[in-house]
């Protein structure tokens, strides 16, 4: 019984440490989806005459910064958006990269 308890509670870490690290890699997933609601704000805000998707978010750790990355539906406008803790900060003339 005793060495069950041990197997179960080193399963248990192995398993806090996977989701950890996982997280710390790739960004929570909350955070992530939030960043994709403000993305989609600020660009209904800023730019109503166009139409954009969202194509990929990725995470970069260093900074722990989501970089969005969207194109408009008609393909001339694309570019990258960086979202740190819920705030825009690639905005003006760094948007959009090519047009």
């Amino acid at each position: 019984m005793k060495a069950k308890a041990i197997f179960l509670s080193i399963i248990g870490i192995v398993l806090l440490l996977s989701v950890f690290i996982y997280s710390s890699l790739n960004g929570n997933p909350a955070t992530k989806e939030n960043s994709r609601e403000l993305v989609s704000a600020y660009l209904k805000e800023n730019y109503p005459d166009e139409s954009f998707k969202i194509t990929n978010i990725s995470y970069y750790p260093g900074e722990g910064t989501y970089i969005v990355h969207v194109i408009s539906k008609d393909g001339k406008i694309e570019g990258n958006i960086d979202v740190r803790n819920g705030r825009i900060r690639t905005e003006g003339a760094e948007f959009p990269f090519r047009q």
